[in-house]
């Protein structure tokens, strides 16, 4: 599996890793995860390469670029992987307001693995 995370907070990728990687163990599948501080690099990454990933997990409140600003420009470039993109966020009522009705797929801060790996499967067999 391969996924590009997109958080600037150094806390939060490292659990995001750390999660990804047990995902992989307990699933039996290698786990190659690319993480990036900057959304603006991140947005680069999907439009260059997004067909590269099986995943994307994506931070709503971000510094030059919000999430929901990268969601709404893979919804031109490449709306096919939008099926693969999870927000994570403690900000969920961003994502309602910029995007009233669309279901998207988000995991609310604080959460456990367990969320995790719900969201995670519900992607991936899509």
């Amino acid at each position: 599996m391969n996924v590009l995370l997109i958080d600037d907070e150094e806390s939060m990728q490292s659990i995001m890793s750390a999660f990804l990687k047990r995902y992989g163990e307990l699933h039996d599948e290698p786990v190659e995860i690319k993480a990036l501080f900057d959304p603006v690099q991140g947005l680069f990454e999907i439009t260059s390469n997004g067909s590269h990933y099986d995943l994307f997990l994506l931070d709503v409140r971000l510094p030059k670029l919000t999430g929901d600003e990268i969601y709404h420009s893979i919804t031109h470039v490449h709306p096919e992987l939008l099926d693969k993109v999870l927000f994570i966020t403690g900000y969920r009522e961003d994502l309602d307001a910029r995007f009233p009705g669309k279901p998207l797929r988000v995991l609310d801060k604080p959460f456990r693995y367990a969320q995790f790996e719900e969201q995670i499967d519900a992607i991936l067999k899509n």
